[in-house]
């Protein structure tokens, strides 16, 4: 098995990462210092990421060198504002979460049975999808102010980032849309429905792959 040992305690830990960067996001939006808070938590996901990839060093090496300029990019920016390292920023954080979501799918997939990690690594997936989408609705938004609108007048001058492209980004992808936040460009609009395409269909293959392992057990005994 190419995934051996490394995920017994790795991968519970990014799924506890995740869930408390979710939780304290829409807290520290509102705090004077919140921006440096919001990257302590996403600093400490993708530290805790690297070491979820898998038991294969060269998989490790390969995930730290992405993790690294996306850590160092987060940082600079709050000393040193510049759009291009904005950019990327978002770039590398996106390329690494995608790196980790990809081996961390092989790993449900092709684990002999589920069990506590795999669970885990299925929910972690989920959610670093989320992320990443937001990641990519934030980066729009800067590029195109224009592309994401809200709808309720209160948000009428708010900014899609942080909690707000979060919270856009699950309503996406678990098709639960409350029409707060809409999608107004073609680009927006085409990121939104491959998100939700995607993850109907994760969510397929996750069931399928969860009663295909009950079934097989089932049929051994």
């Amino acid at each position: 098995m190419p995934y051996e040992g490394r995920y017994r305690l790795s991968v519970a830990h990014l799924l506890v990462a995740l869930v408390a960067m979710f939780v304290v996001q829409p807290f520290v939006d509102h705090m004077a210092y919140g921006f440096l808070v919001a990257s302590v938590f996403f600093t400490i996901v993708l530290l805790v990421a690297v070491n979820a990839v898998g038991g294969q060093r060269r998989s490790q090496i390969a995930a730290a060198l992405l993790a690294a300029p996306a850590v160092g990019a987060s940082w600079l920016q709050h000393v040193w504002p510049d759009s291009l390292l904005n950019d990327f920023y978002f770039f590398f954080s996106i390329v690494f979460i995608i790196y980790v979501i990809v081996h961390l799918f092989r790993f449900v997939v092709f684990a002999p049975s589920v069990n506590d990690e795999v669970l885990c690594a299925s929910i972690a997936i989920y959610l670093l999808l989320a992320v990443a989408w937001a990641l990519l609705y934030t980066l729009l938004a800067l590029w195109d102010p224009g592309a994401i609108i809200f709808t309720e007048a209160a948000d009428a001058h708010s900014k899609l980032e942080g909690f707000k492209s979060l919270y856009f980004s699950v309503q996406i992808i678990t098709t639960i849309t409350f029409g707060d936040i809409m999608p107004i460009s073609d680009t927006a609009r085409m990121l939104a429905l491959v998100e939700a395409t995607f993850g109907m269909f994760y969510l397929a293959i996750l069931v399928s792959r969860l009663v295909g392992a009950y079934t097989g057990r089932n049929d051994s005994n």
